[in-house]
């Protein structure tokens, strides 16, 4: 199997040098987004990806920086003809939300929308990837997302501070995004906010025993990628900070 993940969106709360987050999974021609800050689909468009290929989007929590994008790309998605279904799985408060927007026509859809409630629990299974949310350590009700592709294992945060049901889910995993909103120089703010440093990230990538540690949702105070990488590179030796429109080829 072909798989690539495109990192959309790095940042974090406002998009000022960084774009909000969203994570595009390309397994074969099947495309997957974790996350779906604003503007998602116009970085989609600019890295080559079609909406209309998009089968699955997953949303981890709802603070608006990680959903407000959806009911762009919806938009999008049907001015381009969308014929197929797509499915959301995020909690069940945004489902009702968009019922809220079509019954008061300030929205149209003609494709089908299947909702997976993800407090539910219940793995996500199709032909190419089977993904397992888990909850992690936020200020709302949050999940992290664990991706089977393949043989590729991909663990993905969301936003999280310290949690030991990231460690469980991620263990031996071959790629662990997680969130590194600040540096270790202000963990308690970071912790304050349900957040992660750079270093936290690293230490529970380390005792997952993951392969490589991805950093995102990285806070608009850093311009300079290095005070994230060598916060996390003292707890594990495989780092990449993300940039927007980074891709990893697995």
């Amino acid at each position: 199997m072909n798989i690539r993940i495109y990192l959309l969106g790095t940042g974090a709360a406002i998009p000022i040098n960084r774009g909000l987050p969203c994570i595009a999974l390309k397994a074969d021609s099947n495309i997957y987004l974790l996350d779906v800050g604003e503007g998602c689909q116009s970085r989609m468009l600019k890295t080559g990806l079609s909406p209309l290929k998009v089968k699955t989007v997953f949303i981890t929590h709802l603070h608006g920086d990680h959903y407000l994008g959806l009911f762009g790309l919806l938009q999008t998605m049907h001015l381009s003809n969308r014929k197929e279904a797509l499915n959301v799985m995020a909690p069940k408060e945004l489902f009702a939300l968009i019922e809220k927007y079509m019954e008061l026509r300030l929205m149209n859809i003609d494709f089908q929308l299947n909702f997976i409630d993800i407090d539910e629990g219940r793995e996500y299974i199709d032909e190419k990837i089977t993904v397992i949310p888990y909850p992690v350590a936020h200020t709302i009700p949050a999940h992290g997302f664990l991706v089977k592709a393949g043989r590729q294992v991909i663990s993905y945060t969301g936003d999280t501070g310290p949690s030991a049901n990231t460690i469980e889910y991620s263990r031996n995993a071959d790629i662990l995004i997680h969130e590194a909103t600040f540096t270790s120089a202000m963990k308690e703010e970071a912790h304050e906010q349900g957040h992660s440093t750079s270093g936290d990230a690293a230490m529970i990538a380390s005792r997952a025993g993951v392969k490589l540690l991805v950093l995102t949702h990285i806070s608009a105070r850093y311009s300079d990628d290095n005070e994230l990488y060598i916060d996390a590179s003292r707890f594990h030796k495989n780092v990449i900070v993300a940039r927007d429109y980074m891709t990893l080829v697995l």
